[in-house]
């Protein structure tokens, strides 16, 4: 929720889901879950088709309401969109990066050579989670409020792992 600067990813796509499911995103760090249909699916599950471990939890719901509040009134979308281009703009040209995909804070460095998992492990030891998503992607989902000075260290600690692993 939120990650890639629009509430929902599928909102660029063009694409208008019958269900929505939430999860982590949602919760701030409390467990909960939530699908919220759109137009016809909406009518499908009726009270007592659906049982659910968190449903009713009034802590697990306050979390949620706090979270939304707060990705709106931060005006995180927005502070996604332009950190997260910050760090595509600060890794696309380093000499192992065929291509830097993603939007928001959902990012992938694609390398010419596979040694994501070798990158990823430096990037640990330097003190930088990340994924070793495939042989030669690394995948970048930083918190939400990831600041622009906390954007610059990490590009600047991921391109240094970079130079070190294509040694």
């Amino acid at each position: 929720m939120g990650r890639t600067g629009a509430w929902f990813a599928y909102e660029e796509s063009g694409i208008v889901p019958d269900l929505v499911t939430l999860a982590k995103g949602l919760g701030g760090g409390i467990p909960i879950g939530a699908c919220v249909a759109i137009g016809a699916a909406g009518t499908l599950l009726q009270p007592g088709n659906h049982g659910t471990t968190f449903g009713g939890n009034a802590v697990a719901t306050a979390a949620a309401l706090a979270v939304v509040a707060t990705i709106e009134s931060d005006d995180l979308l927005a502070h996604v969109t332009t950190i997260g281009d910050q760090l595509r703009r600060g890794l696309v040209d380093h000499p192992l990066v065929a291509e830097v995909t993603g939007r928001g804070l959902l990012v992938g460095v694609v390398l010419h050579q596979p040694l994501a998992a070798e990158a990823q492990k430096a990037a640990m030891a330097a003190g930088l989670i990340l994924n070793n998503a495939t042989p030669d992607r690394l995948r970048l989902a930083p918190p939400l409020v990831l600041t622009e000075t906390e954007a610059a260290h990490a590009v600047t600690v991921l391109r240094g792992v970079l130079d070190e692993v294509s040694s």
